[in-house]
């Protein structure tokens, strides 16, 4: 079996012609796409919060497929192009790794839909930051304002906290230690920082250039640290950023990511629910669904979803879960297990409808299968006793073989339809085994 290593010398022939062309499909249509994107209505979210799509964030997408209007994505291959990375180590993988997990998600877009069940759009992060003096300000005012308010240090701007790390050393360690605040990439959260350090030096030396590294090793451990904690709260700005532009609710698909979000976001978030177009239960619903417990919604398959939204099911998924969000007031929708809980019950009275409308199929067609029977054994009998021959004169021309494949093909039809609904792919996703990428 020919491996990416056997292999090298045509991928690389294949990225000589694919990167600029990747170039020249951006350079047109960019701006549009982003445009586009903020003026779809109805329920959104958008991802963020890292800066790759791989299994976690498809599954992500999947699960909020089912719930919402669209998943807003910003393109992770637009944001591997768009500017130069030096510090990447392995560019090409990157991409190639990035547009792998995408393309799960293409037989929605291919289905055309009226509303687009998913959109890809390019986010500029790096290309507002290399050319717009005004977004450096606000990201530079963000992550100092942030890390300030979480240590309890008067900072206001990254360089301001670069400084405090350097000049006081023993102080910035100390706080950060205290709040735990350092989770590394695949870490546990609250992890002892001298251990989320070296974690984290370890998963980032594992794609970032030499050159880049060495730097990093040469900088004291208060400059590592801070400079990890400013490479976290990053992503959770350009975030914040495309939700207010999108209108769209915050998607997090890693642990670790939501965390920082959670941390950086509680400044904004107010404004991010004056803002919003959404309710306060769609909004917690949909930090509900985001959530480990009902991750299994994602083995739903991408062929189950498509069919699922060309007969707008997920509309009923929504009323059915905005029905069970009644009975919270505002105060139950800030506590996520309390919101959990009622999806839970929710999608478990549409699990038992579905476990009784598939018994009632059953049935239906065992008491059709009961009575053809009972005919052909009639049919039989008229053979030996002649005198019976009259009983079964008004049985139809089509034979029984007939009549029973008929029947027959009637259940499958009748089964894959309900298999093909909401609470059928709901059954078959919490029945699936764990998809592993």
């Amino acid at each position: 079996m020919p491996t990416l290593r056997s292999r090298s010398e045509a991928v690389h022939s294949a990225f000589r012609w694919a990167e600029p062309e990747l170039n020249r499909i951006y350079k047109h249509g960019t701006i549009n796409t982003y445009k586009d994107a903020a003026d779809l209505g109805g329920i959104k979210v958008v991802q963020g919060g890292g800066a790759h799509f791989r299994t976690s964030h498809l599954n992500a997408a999947k699960q909020m497929i089912l719930y919402t209007d669209t998943v807003l994505i910003p393109d992770p291959v637009f944001a591997l192009v768009e500017t130069k990375r030096p510090e990447e180590r392995f560019h090409s993988i990157r991409i190639l790794e990035e547009i792998f997990f995408l393309l799960r998600l293409k037989p929605l877009v291919d289905a055309d839909l009226g509303v687009p069940p998913v959109v890809v759009f390019p986010s500029f992060d790096r290309l507002l930051l290399a050319h717009e003096p005004i977004t450096k300000e606000k990201l530079t005012a963000f992550l100092g304002g942030t890390l300030g308010n979480l240590l309890g240090f008067p900072l206001t701007s990254a360089e301001d906290a670069a400084a405090f790390a350097t000049d006081n050393p023993e102080q910035f360690l100390q706080a950060v230690e205290a709040k735990r605040l350092l989770v590394a990439p695949g870490g546990p959260i609250g992890e002892p920082l001298d251990e989320a350090l070296r974690r984290y030096l370890r998963e980032v030396g594992a794609w970032r250039s030499r050159e880049f590294m060495a730097f990093v090793e040469g900088l004291s451990k208060s400059q590592q640290v801070c400079n990890a904690l400013l490479e976290r709260l990053e992503p959770q700005f350009h975030l914040i950023d495309n939700a207010l532009g999108m209108r769209a609710q915050p998607l997090l698909s890693v642990d670790q990511q939501a965390y920082y979000f959670k941390l950086s976001a509680s400044a904004s978030s107010d404004f991010l629910e004056r803002e919003s177009k959404i309710s306060a239960a769609t909004r917690s619903s949909i930090d509900a669904l985001s959530t480990q417990q009902f991750e299994w919604l994602s083995n739903a398959t991408i062929e189950a979803l498509v069919e699922m939204r060309l007969n707008n099911e997920n509309e009923l998924f929504r009323k059915r879960l905005d029905e069970s969000m009644s009975a919270l007031n505002d105060a139950d929708f800030r506590d996520l297990d309390r919101v959990a809980a009622e999806v839970a019950k929710s999608i478990g009275g549409l699990l038992n409808d579905y476990r009784r409308d598939a018994r009632k199929l059953d049935e239906k067609y065992r008491r059709k299968y009961r009575a053809l029977a009972g005919v052909g054994l009639l049919s039989a009998g008229a053979c030996l006793i002649p005198a019976l021959a009259p009983l079964i004169a008004s049985v139809p021309g089509l034979t029984l073989a007939g009549k029973y494949a008929y029947e027959k093909m009637k259940e499958k039809s009748e089964k894959r339809e309900l298999a093909g609904s909401l609470i059928g792919i709901l059954a078959e996703a919490q029945n699936a085994p764990t998809q592993e990428e």
